[in-house]
């Protein structure tokens, strides 16, 4: 047999074997602008379990979050009549895509019944969220927009090799465009997350230079910002990147059809409202009498910069703090946000803001770099010691950067 033909027969094994389990990007909306596909998540779940910082986060030697998670999950499907086995979502693949007008799609599955992984659901979501989700072919979908008819990438299956995860970026308006791949993977004892998006034209070029001469503004000059939590846009970003990394995220915050600048920052403090159900739930336990189920609100603080903010049309009650007028956004578990509108930004708190107290924020300055035009920072230091007594430098870290024609995504979980 030749060598070509050898090669072609490789080739094709290799194309049918990886499709074989691919089923999942059949549901690749057209025009999308950013990809991360799973294709195996037990797998990828265990081997970040393995890592030190996953058996500290959910191993019960460690703080026990797989054990509490788990045990929420089943005490509802006993109430049900089902096994965790009637809850499959997350035991095959994982698509999630966000398109050109920042619209985020999730697939997960296939699952064995769709019926009972709804009723589920039920029991977890809002009514709003379960609007958007559909089952199709066995696969929860959860989009805004048609899924399917979308064309894979073409080098993002053959990327898989020796990942994890893998990613792909290509963003565009036609003038300014970027693309590139990425992967996600285990290394030195870390989850890694690293993606490089290359300039293709001379005006994606010329924006990459605008951004990294442009004067972040000065995040740490805001008192409130504090916590374990940090998220921030540290000066204005071309439409093109703010449409796909930054609207699927700012609709979940109610910011919607406003002049925004993608200049933003959000902080919480995440570990104590964590801790503090735990207790609540163990309080709760050992009381015969209790016959509700705690709940606890993360105390967080974000700022959007931009011009013609409204509020939201779910705001129903006012109510006045000093001098400023707040208006009171309430879900439908009646956690609320209190929410300020300004000539040139939108704040929101998650608490009474005279009750918010901005957490330490020491992690947030020891890791923060000027270049950074993006990033989200999480510590799992206070949560590791409140929860187990003991010190563990422990963190997320994902932020964006630009070198050369490019820009950087990386991540890392330890």
């Amino acid at each position: 047999m030749g060598a070509s033909k050898k090669l072609f027969i490789f080739g094709l094994l290799l194309f049918v074997s990886v499709f074989a389990f691919s089923n999942a990007l059949k549901f690749l909306p057209k025009d999308y602008s950013a990809i991360l596909y799973i294709p195996d998540v037990p797998k990828a779940y265990e081997e970040f379990k393995a890592l030190p910082i996953g058996q500290t986060l959910l191993a019960d030697t460690g703080i026990g979050l797989e054990s509490l998670v788990r045990g929420v999950l089943e005490q509802q499907l006993l109430s049900m009549k089902y096994t965790l086995d009637d809850f499959d979502l997350f035991s095959k693949e994982m698509l999630v895509v966000i398109d050109k007008d920042g619209n985020m799609t999730v697939v997960l599955g296939p699952v064995k019944s769709p019926t009972k992984v709804r009723k589920v659901l039920e029991s977890f979501l809002e009514a709003e969220t379960l609007k958007k989700v559909k089952f199709t072919e066995n696969y929860f979908i959860y989009s805004d927009v048609q899924v399917g008819g979308g064309k894979v990438p073409a080098n993002l299956l053959s990327n898989l090799k020796g990942n994890l995860g893998v990613t792909y970026s290509y963003v565009t308006d036609g003038k300014i465009t970027f693309e590139g791949y990425g992967y996600m993977r285990i290394e030195n004892n870390a989850l890694t997350f690293y993606q490089k998006l290359d300039a293709k034209t001379a005006d994606a070029k010329n924006v990459l230079k605008t951004l990294q001469n442009t004067k972040p503004i000065d995040i740490f000059a805001d008192k409130n910002v504090g916590g374990d939590l940090l998220l921030f846009v540290n000066r204005p970003i071309p439409d093109v990147l703010r449409k796909t990394f930054l609207d699927a995220l700012a609709s979940n915050f109610n910011i919607t059809n406003v002049n925004a600048t993608g200049v933003m920052y959000l902080s919480a403090d995440v570990g104590a409202a964590v801790s503090a159900l735990l207790s609540t739930d163990t309080q709760t336990g050992n009381s015969k009498s209790s016959q509700t189920t705690p709940q606890v609100s993360i105390s967080a603080y974000s700022v959007v910069f931009g011009t013609g903010f409204k509020m939201p049309a779910e705001v129903k009650k006012y109510v006045t703090i000093g001098s400023e007028k707040y208006g009171v956004l309430t879900t439908e578990n009646g956690m609320e946000s209190y929410i300020l509108i300004k000539n040139d930004r939108m704040i929101t708190y998650t608490v009474n803001p005279t009750k918010y107290k901005p957490g330490d924020r020491t992690f947030f300055t020891s890791i923060y770099d000027s270049k950074y035009f993006m990033g989200i920072f999480l510590n799992f230091e206070p949560l590791i010691n409140t929860m187990l007594g003991k010190k563990v430098k422990s963190s997320a870290v994902f932020v964006s950067y630009i070198e050369g024609d490019s820009i950087i995504q990386k991540g890392t979980v330890k």
